[in-house]
């Protein structure tokens, strides 16, 4: 009785052994078929981008006629921000082609800026702080000036035609361009 005693502790070591295998083995196979508790759990993000956009006011066409050496005159230009970022601007005017180029050369001209359009005259645009020193009007160039987005600013062109201004220069009509280009800070 001894060898069945034997034989039987044996089977049940064996079969002790197979159920241990089996139990491990279904364990790693649940591990890997994913059969475990899990949880997800998703966030969104709104995203979108700036933009700048430079927007002027005031007459689109500045007018100056029948200019004699000697003559005053003051413009305004209202300069706004009309974007979503804070950007820089600078001013210039391009140099006319034609007969009346040296009309242009000719004349003078100054920035300030100002509080408002009102303050751009004579007798208070120095209130204002000047941006720019005296120069041709083909040679204008403000730069520099920076604008908070939603906010507008004065910029007071003071120009003159000197009382030196040679005779050549009478009769003569051109077209200058004045160019407001603006980049994000």
């Amino acid at each position: 009785m001894r060898k069945n005693t034997s034989l039987t502790s044996h089977i049940g070591r064996l079969l002790l052994s197979l159920s241990t295998l089996a139990v491990a083995g279904a364990g790693i196979a649940t591990a890997a078929s994913g059969a475990m508790f899990t949880d997800t759990e998703d966030s969104t993000m709104d995203v979108s981008s700036g933009w700048v956009d430079v927007a002027l006011g005031g007459p689109t066409v500045v007018a100056l006629a029948n200019l004699k050496p000697g003559d005053v005159f003051f413009r305004p230009i209202n300069v706004a921000n009309a974007g979503s970022l804070d950007f820089s601007y600078k001013l210039t005017a391009s140099r006319p082609t034609g007969s009346g180029a040296p009309l242009v050369d000719a004349l003078q001209v100054e920035t300030w800026k100002t509080t408002t359009a009102e303050k751009c005259a004579a007798a208070t645009y120095q209130s204002g702080t000047q941006v720019g020193s005296a120069s041709s009007l083909t040679a204008l160039s403000m730069a520099n000036a920076n604008l908070v987005a939603g906010t507008s600013e004065t910029v007071c062109l003071r120009i003159s035609l000197p009382s030196s201004t040679p005779n050549g220069i009478a009769g003569k009509t051109s077209t200058v361009t004045l160019n407001v280009a603006s980049q994000q800070l």
